[in-house]
């Protein structure tokens, strides 16, 4: 479990992986928070009065320019293939290409907010490694022995679950 007193440094990174679409349950797991914690801490960002807080209006508004953009693009491809040929405007098709652009760099900076996503989750678990091993270096000497017999097998496991 995280030490008390870590939300100040956690709640910013849980926020940001809930924006980018994972759940409360893989943020706790990631983040080692109870999911508690994560509700409360996403609960007190509702205001008086108001059905959503911030985390999920932030959730709902990235995904949705998205999905707009989409399905703007969509109707205006349809559009223009119902046109006969020659009879389409170079400004339309102008402004297709350039909303197929916009579509492409948003779905670009979609898969690298994955790719940060996943960054952090294996750099939680890496610190977490040292985070043992410096607790057994000063505690528990067995733990050291157990994790050197099983660095191997633990690494393997945190890239399946972390990466």
């Amino acid at each position: 479990m995280a030490e008390k007193g870590a939300r100040a440094r956690l709640e910013p990174i849980a926020r940001r992986m809930y924006v980018d679409g994972q759940s409360l349950e893989e943020i706790a797991t990631v983040l080692d928070v109870s999911r508690q914690s994560l509700s409360d801490w996403k609960g007190r960002t509702r205001k008086p009065g108001e059905d959503r807080d911030e985390w999920d209006r932030a959730r709902e508004q990235r995904q949705s320019v998205g999905r707009r953009l989409k399905n703007l693009l969509e109707r205006e491809l349809e559009t223009a293939e119902e046109t006969p040929a020659g009879k389409l405007a170079p400004q339309v098709l102008d402004g297709i290409s350039k909303l197929g652009a916009l579509v492409q760099r948003f779905e670009q900076a979609e898969r690298e907010a994955l790719l940060k996503s996943t960054a952090q989750r294996a750099a939680l678990f890496l610190d977490f490694v040292k985070d043992l091993i410096e607790y057994g270096t000063r505690h528990d000497a067995q733990l050291v022995t157990v994790l050197e017999e099983n660095f191997d097998d633990l690494i393997q496991w945190g890239r399946e679950k972390y990466a």
